[in-house]
């Protein structure tokens, strides 16, 4: 068995096409469903569903995908422990972040690359907190911030930083003022997350405390969207703290906060539990917590 058979069985899986699988991996299709094949042969038991195209995983190809992402994820795990060992961190860690979390992840990452100069990144961002678990678990992220909405068997959390949601409108519009009671919301157009999205839910909970009920005129996925929503004046948006600068006219918006009660927002690190800890892993927890130890 050959850890390449299983990074192509893991593509295939993954994109769910073998030309796009293919392509991932810089291999021909023949190649690699030719490898497919060979594993399937020395598994002595099918893995896809093949017709004219691909049609999924069989219930042992379900099974061994599980394997098999562990085995190439403990296979990068050794090869950045070897690294971490001659006191070089290399390759390139994979953090996925919630919309919300875009501010901080930046600060992260560059917390983390200044330890690390040989380290690279790849920051997948629009997530849901869902999604960042799951790519946790399916071994494609190294770390993910997130609104934990409960403990998750099987992640650990460090608590980094807690963000308030704030209404922003157009610089050039009706005046907000320095404030909005929460339960104001209920009468304005408003564009706000998707109800997917932790923290439009953390939003919705706050609503229904003090007896009252968002009625959006808008929904979006990012908290870019949301600020140019509310640059074109037509409405406002509510969006973390962390996404306006300090000087909020430089991106064309004004900010009210919301009070009575303000709503708050945890936002931790989440990775897996699971022990040994990967090198990169450990390299982020330790930037979260040098980032969460300033601002005690």
């Amino acid at each position: 068995m050959l850890l390449t058979q299983l990074e192509y069985f893991v593509a295939v899986a993954r994109e769910e096409h073998f030309g796009r699988a293919a392509a991932a991996c810089f291999v021909s299709a023949s190649a690699l469903s030719e490898a497919i094949r060979k594993l399937e042969t020395e598994l002595g038991v099918p893995l896809v569903r093949r017709g004219r195209a691909y049609e999924g995983l069989t219930s042992e190809g379900e099974a061994v995908l599980v394997w098999a992402r562990r085995m190439i994820a403990d296979h990068r795990s050794l090869k950045d422990e070897v690294h971490s060992a001659l006191g070089r961190m290399t390759g390139i860690v994979r953090v996925g972040v919630i919309p919300s979390g875009v501010s901080l992840a930046a600060r992260l990452l560059a917390e983390v690359c200044a330890a690390h100069p040989e380290l690279r990144v790849r920051l997948i961002s629009g997530l849901t907190s869902e999604q960042v678990v799951a790519g946790l678990r399916a071994f494609e992220l190294d770390a993910g911030l997130l609104h934990p909405a409960a403990v998750i068997e099987g992640i650990r959390h460090i608590l980094v930083e807690t963000d308030g949601l704030v209404v922003v409108g157009a610089s050039r519009g009706q005046a907000l003022g320095e404030t909005i009671d929460l339960a104001d919301l209920a009468s304005r157009e408003v564009c706000v997350l998707e109800p997917g999205m932790r923290a439009r839910q953390i939003l919705d909970d706050a609503m229904a405390g003090v007896g009252a009920r968002l009625h959006p005129r808008v929904e979006a996925d990012s908290v870019e969207a949301l600020l140019a929503l509310a640059r074109t004046g037509d409405w406002v948006s509510v969006v973390p703290r962390s996404t306006v600068p300090t000087d909020a006219a430089s991106i064309g918006v004004q900010m009210a906060e919301i009070v009575n009660p303000e709503v708050r927002m945890p936002i931790t690190l989440a990775t897996l539990s699971d022990e040994p800890h990967t090198p990169l892993s450990l390299a982020v927890d330790a930037a979260a917590k040098r980032l969460a130890g300033r601002r005690k």
